[in-house]
């Protein structure tokens, strides 16, 4: 008998391969406003984190003359603009059928607002695979928590039985606050060394979760 029984996944560069065009639209937006770029990929991956309002103070965002929701808004009819730029991750479709197919429950949970995350997860063909996807009512990339919370209560699901997917260590905090494990991938919006100080498994793959999951 499996371990778990729903697989929680997180969006952006858990799934979804985003990681350079998020990249590319922070340095324009930074351009646009007379700040200078982001110092480097590893910069990024060293420093994005949680909420995102803290991040925009570090790299020059004072504020003053702009909300961070009037940016947060610009940022987000950007990042629709460009997302023809991105794909999933070459094996993630490979990994959602094959969970599905061995009889697991599989759910979104993203910070992204819930309109855009579903528009988004329809456009690659990949809606079929999940039971929910839960996003949030606002576009300012706040916590999770609260959303996967509220869905286990509603669903009366026992959250040892789930496991959380994500790249960043926000994922970890929103699998400790909502009870179940947490898997963390390397390949999206912080670094493996960062992941690696959490203490819980970090896959290098989406093919290397399914294996873990297939082996529990």
């Amino acid at each position: 008998m499996k371990k778990y029984t729903y697989v929680l996944w997180d969006w952006n560069g858990t799934l979804i391969d985003d990681l350079q065009m998020n990249i590319d639209l922070e340095n324009s937006m930074l351009h646009q406003r007379n700040l200078p770029p982001l110092p480097s990929k590893e910069f990024y991956l060293e420093n994005f984190d949680f909420p995102i309002l803290d991040f925009y103070y570090l790299i020059g965002y004072t504020f003053e003359n702009e909300s961070y929701e009037e940016v947060a808004e610009i940022y987000a009819a950007e990042y629709e603009r460009r997302l023809e730029t991105t794909s999933l991750f070459p094996d993630a479709k490979r990994v959602l059928y094959t969970l599905s197919k061995n009889g697991f429950t599989q759910v979104i949970i993203s910070a992204t607002e819930q309109n855009m995350l579903l528009s988004q997860v329809d456009r690659y063909g990949i809606s079929g695979y999940f039971e929910s996807v839960l996003g949030t009512d606002n576009k300012l990339g706040q916590s999770k928590v609260q959303t996967a919370l509220s869905w286990l209560k509603q669903n009366g699901i026992d959250p040892k039985t789930a496991v959380f997917i994500g790249d960043t260590l926000h994922d970890l905090e929103t699998a400790r606050a909502i009870g179940c494990d947490c898997i963390l991938t390397s390949r999206g919006h912080f670094s493996k060394k960062r992941l690696l100080t959490a203490g819980v498994p970090v896959a290098d793959s989406l093919d290397e979760v399914l294996e873990r999951l297939m082996k529990e």
